[in-house]
């Protein structure tokens, strides 16, 4: 009688009872390892979308800081983006800061990168080699405010707005294709030095007859 019951009571696992278990413990650790990816995933995408605000943010502060500080704005276009020729003195031929733009290399002043390169497009670094991630500048656009008054168009044209796109281009996910995200920035300002500068030379030519 204790025979009996010890061998039913060590009788172990069943070969059904064991492969249900390993099916089951299976299932969990792959969608453990699935969760963990895509956290993973997430958290590099936010990594490198993080990086392209704070570019947006900070370019878009450096362009309205030398805006203000000129005394002359000309707008133009090249690359199919809208190009700043900013000049110090109004009487100049020559610009002293030209603003423009390049898909891959973002915003650039002189051609070249913005605050001594430290300003630098961040479409090269981590979570964004081997085309996981590519960041590229999608638009650029400076226009005047527009005026059906002609004697307000040179105080209309002292307000100036920009708007710049940048986009990040994901191939991470189990997606059809590329997910692509835009990311906007405006500023309008007021152009005082410029208008100032305006008004005075008008005045000395004796144009000066806005209302």
């Amino acid at each position: 009688m204790i025979n009996k019951l010890f061998r039913k009571s060590t009788g172990g696992m069943t070969l059904i009872e064991l492969s249900a278990v390993i099916v089951v413990t299976s299932i969990i650790g792959l969608g453990m390892t699935s969760a963990a990816q895509a956290v993973m995933l997430h958290y590099q995408t936010d990594t490198v979308r993080q990086d392209l605000r704070q570019y947006g943010n900070n370019i878009m502060r450096e362009i309205t800081r030398e805006l203000h500080l000129a005394q002359k704005v000309e707008i133009d276009g090249l690359n199919g983006f809208s190009r700043l020729k900013l000049y110090n003195q109004f009487q100049s031929l020559t610009p002293d800061l030209v603003i423009s733009c390049r898909s891959n290399e973002g915003i650039e002043f002189n051609d070249n990168v913005p605050l001594d390169g430290v300003l630098r497009f961040p479409n090269r670094g981590v979570f964004r080699d081997n085309g996981q991630r590519t960041l590229y500048l999608k638009n650029f656009t400076a226009n005047y405010e527009p005026s059906s008054r002609p004697g307000m168009t040179a105080f209309k044209q002292s307000f100036l707005h920009l708007e710049l796109i940048l986009c990040m281009e994901s191939d991470v996910m189990d997606e059809a294709g590329a997910v692509e995200e835009d990311h906007y920035f405006y500023r309008t300002l007021f152009l005082g030095t410029a208008y100032i500068q305006t008004k005075i030379t008008n005045s000395m030519v004796g144009g000066d007859d806005e209302a």
